[in-house]
């Protein structure tokens, strides 16, 4: 072989061995170690849950008390309040375990021994361990009690007279109402779950309890501030912490297995409104008004102190007015003084205007004044349930027993974790929604293991929570869907998803022509020339 052929040949060799380098070795190796890296999320599953129907199982006994019922009428009775509490075509249906029957005779003791709605807990009582359980007891129609409307206790029973053995469908309309209506609250829990997940109707006024409660969370921070803009001239002492062990800790132990509360609290001297209020001289005194309110809150809340906890912070203050500001009171929109001289900023606290007696000429300043600490709490913890959104259902159609000093009735509490348990839901669903969606119109975000985790942990708890809401196991549906929610959040606002959001494959390529352009010109020439000659080579062999 010629000296220059054998040149040439090794030359072309040399310039397929560096091409076959870059080219199949350099290349994918240089696109696989500049990719983002996504872990698998379980899309399906995510896309799954926006077409899953939410059921949640409720148990409820009916406890015959009038013996005038016979066994057909019980029959009849189950059959009508079964149709009336009939699943719901709706993405949120209730299930109803009925258990329709007589009483025992220790029962039927019990209802004739009934003389006052006081005693229905300790005659029908419920243990802690009876959650999601009802028990509706019919009365005797002539029975001492002479129920016009159906009583809710403070545990999880129901009393309702009996319209005797001639009218057992308005009696069934009685219960199911009672049920669907009071207990359960079946359209609120529906719109609660919708309103989470953003397939609400936007066109229906939003209620008020949704806009002033504040949303779901694991822990809520309180915080109880003392406002006392003349110090040198009162000297206001309260024992809130004596208070707080009397009045609230007995609410905040029926939601430590749900939420944790911290408590704290402060004294502010030398500041107070800023906000002129209208002098009334027929009673001496100086108002505010509900269109005076939102400007209060402003100039104390920049004296609060720093929030820097990630749980929502609820703020109560009592305010003792100024020499030249006394007294407050704080009148509605028809000019009626409110009892409570209070008022309650949706989802951020309440305010009590403390209006102290003014000193006389003898007096030494500054005068000691002691807080009335129960009449702060009644305002205060009366205010956190509507923060919190515990309501109790009062209307024309229920009488409802006064919760007094045991705050929260465990019937109210089952509602409480219902709605929440479907509010997380809702929101976490929608959660997951939005991050898959973000995620997959982005494809250079980097989603890593722990996200990809928090993500699966997700939607294991939400299936979990339906499977529990299914059973009938409510606390464990609710913790499950806390976790759901805490996790959702924690994979969608996780700062990592942001750190190539701004660095997108055009820029790569920006970056990287430059230095790989001026080195695969000469390579992809010397290519060139290579299959050149060894096409004129084939060719000459050919001739």
């Amino acid at each position: 072989m010629p000296k220059d052929k054998e040149d040439r040949t090794t030359q072309t060799y040399a310039a397929l061995g560096v091409g076959f380098v870059c080219v199949v070795i350099g290349l994918p190796l240089w696109w696989k170690t500049t990719e983002v890296y996504r872990v698998s999320l379980p899309y399906g599953d995510i896309a799954d849950l926006s077409n899953t129907k939410v059921k949640y199982t409720v148990d409820v006994a009916i406890i015959n008390g009038d013996q005038s019922l016979s066994e057909n009428h019980i029959t009849q009775l189950s059959r009508l309040v079964s149709d009336k509490l009939e699943t719901s075509e709706d993405a949120v249906a209730p299930y109803y375990r009925l258990n329709v029957r007589d009483v025992t005779e220790k029962e039927l003791a019990k209802v004739k021994a009934m003389t006052s709605l006081s005693n229905t807990d300790s005659q029908f009582p419920s243990g802690e361990d009876d959650v999601n359980r009802y028990q509706v007891v019919i009365v005797p129609k002539l029975s001492p009690l002479s129920l016009q409307k159906p009583y809710l206790s403070l545990g999880r029973t129901v009393l309702i007279q009996s319209t005797g053995s001639t009218d057992i469908p308005g009696l069934a309309d009685k219960i199911s109402t009672v049920i669907q209506k009071s207990l359960i609250k079946e359209t609120s829990l529906s719109k609660i779950f919708h309103d989470g997940k953003g397939t609400g109707d936007r066109t229906l006024k939003p209620e008020k309890s949704s806009m002033r409660s504040v949303r779901s969370n694991p822990g809520y921070d309180i915080t109880f501030t003392l406002v006392n803009p003349q110090p040198d001239i009162l000297d206001v002492h309260w024992d809130i912490e004596q208070a707080v062990k009397d009045y609230l800790d007995p609410f905040l132990q029926q939601l430590q297995r749900y939420a944790k509360i911290n408590v704290q609290s402060q004294v502010l001297y030398f500041t107070g409104f800023l906000k002129r209020m209208r002098r009334d001289d027929g009673k001496q005194a100086y108002l505010y008004t509900d269109k005076d309110l939102p400007h209060v809150i402003n100039p104390l809340e920049a004296k609060l102190g720093s929030h820097t906890s990630n749980n929502p912070a609820l703020n109560f203050l009592v305010y003792v007015p100024s020499r030249d500001q006394h007294p407050i009171y704080i009148v509605d929109s028809k000019g009626v003084e409110v009892q409570s001289n209070s008022f309650l900023s949706p989802q951020w606290g309440g305010i009590y205007i403390q209006n102290a007696p003014s000193p006389s000429e003898n007096d030494t300043l500054p005068v000691t004044m002691e807080l009335d600490m129960r009449r702060v709490m009644e305002v205060f913890i009366s205010q956190l349930r509507l923060l919190l959104n515990f309501q109790s259902q009062k209307n024309g159609d229920t009488l409802v027993a006064d919760v007094g000093s045991r705050v929260i009735s465990k019937w109210e509490l089952d509602g409480w974790l219902r709605s929440r348990c479907l509010e997380n839901l809702g929101t976490s669903i929608a959660t997951l929604q939005s991050l898959a969606q973000l995620l997959g119109e982005i494809s250079n975000i980097v989603i890593q293991d722990d996200i990809g985790e928090q993500v699966q942990d997700a939607v294991n708890s939400i299936q979990e929570s339906q499977r529990h809401l299914v059973e009938g196991r409510l606390e464990k549906a609710f913790l499950e869907s806390r976790n759901a929610i805490v996790c959702s959040e924690k994979a969608f606002f996780d700062p990592s998803l942001l750190e190539l959001l701004y660095f997108p494959e055009d820029q790569k390529f920006a970056i990287y022509i430059p230095l790989f352009l001026p080195i695969s010109l000469p390579v992809l020439a010397s290519l060139w020339k290579a299959f050149k000659w060894m096409k004129e080579e084939r060719k000459q062999k050919t001739e």
